[in-house]
């Protein structure tokens, strides 16, 4: 009979006055989600492509523009390996035109494992100078080993 008696102990922790200070703080911890749900509804959004696909390899980005300047544009790339065996050495390298400044942050990885089992990720900084008269765009050259050992070496442009 012991349990009844640590229940009814209970109840005067769970007073009518606790709740309503507990549930903002809650809400703001990530309980309730209620003030997350504006940033949680504009990252699905964000404007995607795939500018490489190739021997099952591609390349994916996730553009998402500066809230306080339109000329900036971070780029979310994401690199994986859909083919059935794994590549190595893998490395993107960017050209961009002299209006645009790049800036690249250092890959997650070198290695896709097969099957899309895992990825690289990448975060792309760029700052368009002429933004409103010339477009995003910018060379990609994609460099990988595949598991047979072939050098694998693509250049693609891409205008965002």
């Amino acid at each position: 009979g012991g349990g009844g008696g640590g229940g009814a102990a209970s109840s005067p922790l769970s007073s009518p006055m606790a709740a309503p200070a507990g549930d903002p703080l809650m809400d703001l911890l990530g309980g309730g989600g209620g003030p997350v749900a504006p940033v949680a509804s504009t990252s699905p959004a964000l404007p995607t492509t795939t500018p490489y696909e190739k021997n099952g390899v591609t390349v994916s980005f996730a553009m998402e523009k500066d809230p306080l300047s339109s000329a900036n544009t971070v780029i979310h790339a994401t690199y994986t390996n859909f083919g059935p065996a794994p590549v190595s050495n893998f490395v993107v390298q960017c050209a961009v035109p002299k209006y645009i400044q790049l800036r690249m942050e250092p890959a997650t990885g070198n290695a896709l494992p097969a099957g899309g089992s895992g990825n690289v990720a990448q975060k792309i900084n760029l700052s368009n100078s002429l933004e409103g008269q010339k477009p995003l765009m910018m060379r990609l050259k994609v460099d990988y080993r595949t598991q047979a050992g072939a050098q694998v070496s693509d250049i693609v442009e891409v205008k965002l």
